[in-house]
C-alpha cells in the first residue's frame, strides 16, 4: 500500500497507525503469502527448536512468536549465502547472555552495559546459533529445493527484503532475527505461485491420512513425583525449608488428561530419560 500523507488525511487514517509503505519494486509480490507460508510450518519449527536446545544446550524452551517485518536497511556482518541468495542472522544481546548463563554458568548480569565489547564466550555462541538456528528454517519445505549454506564471516550485507524474529518461551527479554535479501525472497516466492498453479489436490488415502497423522508433534508429560500435605503444612512453609521427596517405582507419562503409560526413570549419559514403557491399560 503506497499513501502519501494527503492520502492518508483523506482516508481518516492517523499517522502512528500501523501502515506499511511499499516501494514501487515491491508491487505485485504476495508479501502476505511469506507470513502464511511461514506460520503454516509454525510446528515444525517449534519441534526442530526445543529438540535443539534440549539437545545441545540442555535448555527447555521452545517458540513463542514469530514477528515478520518487510524493507529494511540495516548492516549485518553473521551472514550466510546458498544458491538462492543470502540470510544473515542476528540475536539480541540480553537473550544471548541468558543463553549463556544457563548453558556454561557464566553469571547473568541483568545490569547490560551495552557499550563492553562483546566477548569470545559470546562470539563463539553466537555464531555457533546462526550456523545452526539458520538451518533449521531453511528446510525445503520453506524454500522450495535444498540449499546448503555457506558462512561469509567477512563480507556485510545492509539491504534486506523481508525478516522474521521470534522469541524463545521463557526469555522474554530478545529477540532472534533472520533478515533475506530479494533473492532468496523471490525463490521462496517463486515455489509458493508453483504451488498454486499444481492441479488440485485430490482428497488423501487412508494411508497417506495416517502417514501425516504420524508426523503431528505433541508434548509427552512424565509426573515424576508428587507430594501430599494439609493445607496447614502448606501454609506454615518458610524459605529453606525442605520437602521430602520419593521417586515412584514408575511414573505415569500424560498425552494432555490421558495417561498412555507406566515409565521407569534412568540416567544415560547424564541426562535423565524414561525407560521400560508398560502399557497403562494392560496394569
Amino acid at each position: 500500500m503506497v499513501c502519501a500523507k494527503d492520502t492518508l488525511k483523506k482516508l481518516n487514517i492517523d499517522k502512528d497507525d500501523n501502515v506499511l509503505p511499499l516501494a514501487v519494486s515491491q508491487l505485485g509480490k504476495p508479501w502476505h503469502k511469506l507470513a502464511e507460508h511461514i506460520n503454516k510450518n509454525y510446528d515444525n519449527f517449534d519441534v526442530s527448536l526445543s529438540r535443539y536446545f534440549l539437545n545441545k544446550f540442555r535448555i527447555n524452551t521452545s517458540l513463542a512468536n514469530i514477528i515478520f517485518s518487510i524493507e529494511e536497511n540495516k548492516k549485518c556482518h553473521q551472514l550466510y549465502s546458498c544458491a538462492a541468495g543470502k540470510i544473515a542472522f542476528e540475536i539480541d544481546r540480553p537473550l544471548l547472555l541468558r543463553l549463556l548463563n544457563d548453558f556454561y554458568g557464566v553469571t547473568d548480569n541483568t545490569e547490560l552495559n551495552e557499550t563492553l565489547e562483546i566477548t569470545q564466550t559470546e562470539l563463539r555462541l553466537q555464531e555457533r546459533l546462526g550456523d545452526e538456528i539458520s538451518r533449521i528454517f531453511l528446510t525445503p519445505e520453506v524454500v522450495g529445493l535444498p540449499l546448503t549454506l555457506q558462512s561469509q564471516p567477512n563480507q556485510q550485507h545492509s539491504h534486506w527484503a523481508w525478516s522474521l524474529s521470534f522469541q524463545l518461551r521463557g526469555y522474554p527479554q530478545g529477540v532472534i532475527t533472520l533478515h533475506f535479501d530479494h533473492s532468496l525472497i523471490d525463490q521462496i516466492l517463486s515455489g509458493l505461485r508453483q504451488e498454486t498453479e499444481q492441479t488440485p489436490h485430490t482428497s488423501l488415502t487412508k494411508d497417506q491420512l495416517e502417514r501425516q497423522l504420524r508426523r503431528v508433534p505433541f508434548n509427552l508429560t512424565a509426573q515424576l513425583a508428587s507430594v501430599e500435605m494439609t493445607l496447614e503444612q502448606l501454609l506454615a512453609l518458610k524459605v529453606e525449608d525442605v520437602l521430602p521427596v520419593f521417586l515412584n517405582e514408575s511414573v505415569p507419562v500424560v498425552l494432555g488428561e490421558e495417561t498412555l503409560f507406566q515409565a521407569k526413570v534412568s540416567e544415560h549419559q547424564g541426562q535423565l530419560v524414561l525407560s521400560d514403557f508398560i502399557d497403562h491399560y494392560t496394569r
